[in-house]
């Protein structure tokens, strides 16, 4: 179950309000943007939890319900613009996985505020370290970055040839259309005792009613689809979150069902199996058992359809 966002400062949240829109800084402690907006008025100011000096351009709009994945994420994406060597700089793979695993130390440092001094210390040493290799490795992509852009090119590439290929049959469907089309007219006007001028008169009507048509279904089908856009925006806006205010009432009580079967009294659960009603009745098996199904159930069905109505006449 998610959390609920709410700012430590002025106490607000999201179900009280519909608006709020959380702001995280680099020491991972949450603010409302109203907050931020009034605390961080000259650009600068102190954190409300930690007291570390912030400035009003750093915040950034809270994505994760967690601060502290938040916090983790950011850090994470930082560090990667440093750390972000590949595995054919490394003469060994074991070189290539320690780096690895140093990198997670450091984030987890960073998250967690241990060593920090040390660390900062030691992500400088690295980045003068291996200035040239960063810089190159920023120009060039890794192996998942050039999957992503083959599978990119390959889907626009697949898009384009459908698109074409469509509006190749829509030309041949529209030719094939007007070919038939002229050779009625020509037929009509071959052996009809109509004037031409009206026969083609009436073709150009057409012709102008279909064209009309085609505009204002293009123009319904753009009226439809604002109005859809339009309904989505108005639903998200009016979206609650609100709890759900459960009406008290008089607590629910069982009472048994009472059947009248207009017959002799029907003999419980218990009389059915100590007065040998269950002796000529099988055993139910495991199977059966499984689903709900007992022999004694079997047999109270079977003395219910016995004894029903038996005092009607």
């Amino acid at each position: 179950m998610s959390k609920i966002r709410e700012c430590k400062k002025c106490k607000s949240n999201e179900y009280t309000n519909k608006q709020l829109v959380m702001m995280i800084n680099e020491c991972g402690h949450p603010l409302c943007k109203n907050c931020v907006d009034n605390i961080f008025a000259l650009n600068s100011g102190n954190c409300h939890v930690c007291a570390r000096v912030l400035r009003k351009n750093g915040f950034r709009e809270q994505i994760y319900d967690d601060p502290l994945i938040d916090k983790e994420t950011f850090l994470r994406r930082k560090l990667r613009k440093v750390y972000n060597l590949k595995q054919d700089d490394f003469e060994t793979l074991k070189e290539f996985g320690d780096y690895q695993e140093r990198f997670e130390t450091l984030v987890y440092n960073l998250v967690f505020e241990t060593n920090v001094n040390e660390t900062n210390a030691e992500i400088q040493a690295f980045e003068e370290k291996n200035k040239e290799k960063i810089d190159r490795n920023k120009r060039r992509l890794d192996d998942d970055q050039k999957w992503i852009e083959d599978q990119l090119r390959d889907e626009r590439q697949m898009k384009a040839r459908m698109t074409e290929h469509m509006e190749t049959d829509a030309r041949d469907k529209e030719n094939a259309t007007a070919v038939t089309d002229t050779r009625k007219i020509m037929d009509e006007l071959r052996d009809s005792n109509v004037a031409a001028e009206v026969i083609l008169d009436r073709e150009r009507k057409k012709q102008i009613e279909k064209e009309l048509e085609e505009k204002e279904e293009q123009e319904k089908r753009k009226r439809r689809n604002k109005e859809m856009l339009q309904t989505r925006k108005r639903a998200a806006e009016n979206m609650s979150f609100n709890t759900v205010i459960r009406i008290a009432g008089r607590a629910y009580l069982h009472q048994p069902l009472e059947l009248v079967i207009n017959g002799p009294p029907m003999p419980n659960a218990s009389q059915i199996e100590s007065m040998g009603y269950l002796a000529h009745i099988r055993n139910a098996t495991p199977d059966l058992i499984a689903g709900g199904y007992t022999s004694a159930l079997g047999c109270s069905r079977a003395l219910f359809e016995a004894r029903i109505d038996l005092f009607a006449f």
